[in-house]
């Protein structure tokens, strides 16, 4: 911290804002406390109680528990052969909860230790390369994930990074161009998956050639977790792939974390020994037990959930189509996931567009997609925490016309933002169609 504010390294504006919020109270007092639990009220009645959450991003947990008790023990090592002494009982979590995962993901192996997909990268970097090896990523404005570039994890290592070339058309990899890429730059390794996704990876056709050119290949299903537990979008690992990892609250439901999972034993052994002792000591045990019911709806009743968000996506889509605005993919139907994506006018820029949509109570973010003629502005939306909290592809019309109506601009977006309320409200009780909480 520094006299001059508080994170003199960020921007004047996160400065102010840390600065007013600072100066309401002082630290660890009876009324500092008293404004966080405030915050948090309010946040959850705006948000979740109030708003439609569009974010690609989150989801509404299947199970909102974690075992504080629990997530206090240090717990190193494999069960068996625990560091600390008294962790059987913590040990069956541990093991119950990875195998339920794996199973979701259709894995042999798993790894759930991890406390983020960006770890879950990581460790996958440390096990199939070495510091300073040439990687390929995704361009960003084609889904790239900064941790699959030089801000992330792959700088962390000193990766060189190079983008894969990318087919605008086919909102994939060009797979036509990738024998040569792959014979200049000779990577490591390649990262596809994306933090947006319409369409799956040609994977039966960019694995193979991955392989034969020496690369192993990472499937970063951070946002497709769930879609893929539920049999829909594509099977990774089926299709050859060396190492998947993913977030686990995003589509797939569960609480904040992440996970690593792999077929190959060589593969899960050297990410095993990168995730522990390499990358982490403890681990929060505490998350497990929401994590193992995550995965366990996804193995009763994934089919449906995920049926149930990509058919949401295909009709908020269609619904936005009709309401004059741009959606990326119509001429395949827009989207093969529970992903939407709307690119914007030159006279409008995504920060403006969210920031409006907020003040009308619905959450999303901005992106950047493929353009005919280059990377343009745009809107992300996902499905899945409506899907989760009771609405239908038959709601999507409703959804797109407010969404249409905050756009146009006639109207303050906080003269939308109670009939948004209100169709969130609506949906209060009512029991979702895909899916059975335990």
């Amino acid at each position: 911290m520094s006299a001059g504010g508080p994170i003199p390294w960020a921007s004047e504006a996160a400065q102010e804002r840390v600065r007013e919020i600072q100066g309401g109270s002082e630290p660890g007092t009876p009324e500092d406390l008293a404004r966080a639990r405030e915050a948090v009220g309010r946040h959850v009645a705006r948000m979740d109680g109030e708003g439609l959450v569009l974010y690609a991003g989150s989801n509404a947990p299947v199970a909102a528990v974690h075992d504080a008790e629990a997530g206090m023990r240090p717990s190193l090592g494999h069960p068996g052969e625990k560091l600390q002494p008294g962790l059987g009982d913590l040990e069956v979590l541990e093991v119950l909860t990875t195998r339920a995962v794996a199973s979701a993901i259709r894995a042999r192996y798993a790894d759930v230790r991890v406390p983020s997909a960006t770890i879950a990268n990581l460790a996958a970097y440390a096990a199939l390369t070495e510091v300073g090896a040439v990687t390929a990523a995704l361009p960003r404005w084609a889904g790239g994930h900064d941790n699959h570039h030089v801000e992330g994890g792959a700088g962390i290592r000193g990766h060189r990074v190079v983008e894969l070339p990318y087919d605008a058309a086919a909102f994939d990899v060009d797979v036509a161009a990738l024998p040569a890429f792959l014979e200049r730059e000779r990577p490591a390794l390649i990262a596809l998956g994306g933090s947006l996704m319409l369409f799956p990876h040609r994977l039966s056709e960019i694995v193979p050639l991955a392989h034969a050119a020496g690369a192993r290949v990472l499937y970063d299903a951070s946002h497709m977790a769930g879609l893929i537990a539920g049999g829909r979008f594509q099977d990774p690992l089926a299709d050859g792939v060396d190492v998947v990892t993913f977030s686990t609250y995003k589509s797939f439901g569960g609480p904040p974390g992440g996970a690593v999972a792999a077929d190959d034993p060589d593969v899960a052994a050297r990410v095993s020994a990168a995730v522990h002792p390499g990358l982490t000591a403890n681990y929060d045990a505490g998350r497990f037990r929401a994590l193992h019911i995550a995965a366990a709806e996804l193995l009763a009743n994934g089919p449906a959930y995920a049926a149930g968000c990509i058919d949401a996506a295909r009709a908020l889509a269609q619904a936005l189509h009709a309401e004059g605005l741009h959606v990326a993919g119509a001429a395949r139907g827009f989207t093969e996931s529970h992903h939407v994506a709307v690119a914007l006018p030159e006279s409008m820029t995504g920060e403006w567009a969210v920031g409006r949509l907020a003040r009308a109570g619905i959450y999303l973010s901005a992106a950047r997609i493929p353009g005919p003629d280059g990377p343009v502005a745009a809107l992300r939306l996902g499905t899945q925490e409506l899907v989760r909290r009771g609405f239908g592809a038959d709601d999507m019309a409703a959804v797109a016309a407010l969404i249409a109506r905050v756009l146009a601009g006639g109207e303050a977006p906080e003269d939308v933002r109670p009939d948004v309320a209100a169709m969130r409200r609506a949906r209060d009780g009512r029991p979702s169609r895909t899916y059975r909480a335990r």
